[in-house]
């Protein structure tokens, strides 16, 4: 399977394409998409990232190709980490509203342009700020259970780290949620949090000592005078600051410890990676887990005894196909009350970003009214030339165009495809060949193979399978990077009108 990550030179996207290698979450003969912008420093950026990263982890890198256009990015998994960011510097307040507003178009403009070229299959994982006006957003678009928000799950990661540090153990051995609008409010289920090795008994105990007899209903105005306490000691010594948040109860210093990272002049791009490629292994593991994210709900969750329809982090069961469910049960009194000032806060950002309500849109197989910059081009300024913004064919749930035209959602015909590969007479050859096609869901529907050349050295490999015009190309490309591959040709064997594709000799 493949990943592309929109904004890849950035802090954070330079972050997750690093751990998605390191941690060798992809295959070597998947492929790891940098997608930059052709009119900006990012255009030229990403072929040196992609030189560095091979250089530095060669021994297991997987397939590491370039993108500019939106027409170019072909995944199974999209990272969205493109956009604009928050300041990381003393004193910097975060203008939600602004930034909501320049980053609605670049999610517009990727959501178009991938509901218009995509396989109507790929799961968008949104790590850009403000999440949720991403999600929301990308799901009109795309469909509602192929998004999902990555900040419920940093929030989750930094909240059991912090009941971990107190208890004394490693982070593994706590469980527990956070749930609600990414940031400043966000709400820590503390009815979710257990303990390995402790029964409901010691847990109470444990869970009394830990909250310090506070309830959720609070902690907005504990946030604020934390912030303003933080700020007065920061002037003077940060280290101080730090010290002071280590004071405070494990739910307070969830919020305020990444707050005063951003005051500091530091950012959270590595915290961020590692929870963006969590999600994305998760995805890409083909088992369903539970984690937590920012969806767009339509009824899933209630407050209140009122369905809730709109864009909220919660605990969700999230697989290949994206997340199936909410898994949410009843909540007490004051975390219910605290999820729902949370969801409040999300229909105001999204309307003061120009987003209507945050709920997931239309009916299956329609698509929500794309954005400015789906009219315009993608995102800063990367034109369309097909023009992205033709609502009819956006990708709606269960109704996304394939690539052979078919917009109601009923299967269509794959076209047939032969590929000719001119490969070095060598061990691994064919096994490398076979395994683009194997983890790109393709089979053989015959290979053959050629006699070698005069000088020994290299001979020709005959492919035929059937594929999507899109998911041809996407093999096209991988087993172009093949180090024992010299060149590909693929040509579409069918009644349509022939689509070649070819690549000189290396």
């Amino acid at each position: 399977m493949d990943v592309a990550v929109l904004g890849a030179t950035g802090d954070v996207g330079r972050q997750v394409c690093t751990q998605l290698v390191e941690r060798r979450i992809l295959p070597a003969t998947s492929r790891l998409q940098l997608v930059g912008r052709p009119d900006g420093a990012s255009g030229r950026a990403v072929h040196g990232l992609r030189a560095d990263l091979v250089d530095a982890y060669d021994e297991h890198a997987p397939l590491i190709d370039v993108a500019h256009s939106p027409d170019d990015v072909v995944a199974d998994v999209v990272v969205v980490a493109a956009g604009a960011t928050s300041p990381a510097r003393a004193g910097a307040s975060l203008d939600r509203t602004r930034l909501a507003l320049g980053n609605r178009e670049v999610f517009a403009g990727y959501a178009d342009a991938i509901a218009r070229h995509g396989s109507g299959h790929e799961v968008v994982i949104v790590v850009s700020n403000p999440v949720e006006v991403g999600v929301a957003v990308m799901a009109r678009t795309l469909g509602a259970h192929r998004v999902v928000g990555m900040g419920a799950w940093l929030d989750t990661l930094r909240f059991r780290r912090e009941i971990a540090a107190e208890l004394g153990v490693r982070r593994h051995r706590v469980g527990g949620f956070v749930a609600g609008q990414h940031g400043e409010d966000a709400v820590p289920l503390w009815s979710t949090v257990r303990i390995s090795g402790q029964d409901p008994t010691e847990r109470e105990r444990t869970l009394r000592h830990l909250r310090r007899g506070r309830t959720l209903d609070g902690f907005p105005r504990e946030v604020a005078a934390a912030q303003a306490e933080l700020v007065e000691v920061a002037a003077v010594d940060v280290g101080a600051a730090y010290r002071l948040v280590d004071t405070w109860p494990a739910d307070l210093r969830l919020v305020a410890r990444p707050w005063m990272t951003h005051q500091s002049g530091a950012k959270t791009a590595t915290a961020t990676a590692a929870a963006t490629a969590d999600l994305v292994e998760v995805v890409l593991d083909g088992r369903e887990t539970v984690v937590a994210g920012q969806v767009a709900l339509d009824g899933e969750v209630s407050l209140a005894g009122e369905p809730v329809r709109g864009v909220l982090g919660v605990p969700l069961v999230l697989g290949p196909e994206g997340w199936t469910r909410v898994l949410l049960d009843p909540l007490p009194d004051d975390e219910s009350r605290r999820l729902q000032g949370a969801a409040a806060a999300v229909v105001a950002s999204l309307r003061s970003a120009g987003v209507e309500g945050g709920s997931r849109g239309g009916e299956p197989g329609e698509a929500g009214e794309p954005g400015e910059a789906g009219r315009a081009g993608c995102a800063g300024g990367a034109a369309d030339p097909e023009g992205a913004g033709n609502t009819e064919d956006a990708a709606g749930v269960g109704g996304a165009r394939d690539d052979t035209g078919a917009r109601d959602g009923s299967p269509a015909t794959e076209p047939s495809w032969a590929a000719q590969v001119r490969g070095l007479h060598r061990p691994g050859t064919l096994t490398a060949l076979a395994g683009v096609f194997s983890t790109r869901g393709v089979s053989f529907d015959s290979l053959t193979t050629g006699a070698v050349d005069g000088d020994g050295d290299a001979g020709t490999i005959q492919v035929t399978f059937r594929a999507t015009p899109r998911r041809a190309r996407a093999l096209e490309r991988a087993v172009t990077r093949l180090a024992t591959v010299r060149s590909v040709v693929v040509q579409e064997t069918t009644d349509r009108p022939a689509s070649p594709h070819a690549h000189a000799d290396r």
